[in-house]
């Protein structure tokens, strides 16, 4: 029985392809990091409210509903760009329209408005 709770424990600890991130104030987001499933790349849209702009890293973060297409729930994740252009026009809780690609491995925000 004990060795039983032990591997559930480390099955739970080591499951989901995302990492957490702690941000100021204590919150922890979403990296955008998955496992890899396959070679093929999937895309989706979503809607969402920034909530960090990352210049040096290319990255923004976005509190978003469902992504479409990708089979993604709500949640807040850090997702990298593909044109670091497309982080000038942002803002914190702005809301945006997006649209995101997944490669198997990577998310990738190719538009944002």
């Amino acid at each position: 029985m004990k060795t039983f709770l032990w591997v559930s424990l480390f099955a739970v600890a080591g499951a989901g392809g995302a990492y957490a991130q702690q941000e100021p104030g204590g919150r922890y987001t979403t990296l955008a990091e998955a496992p890899t499933s396959g070679a093929k790349t999937e895309t989706g849209t979503g809607i969402g409210l920034i909530q960090r702009i990352d210049k040096e890293r290319s990255t923004v973060t976005i509190k978003h509903g469902p992504i479409q297409g990708l089979n993604m729930s709500a949640m807040t994740m850090s997702f990298p760009v593909k044109d670091r252009a497309l982080l000038a026009k942002l803002q914190p809780l702005q809301k945006v329209e997006f649209e995101l690609s997944y490669d198997g491995k990577n998310y990738l925000i190719t538009k944002i408005n």
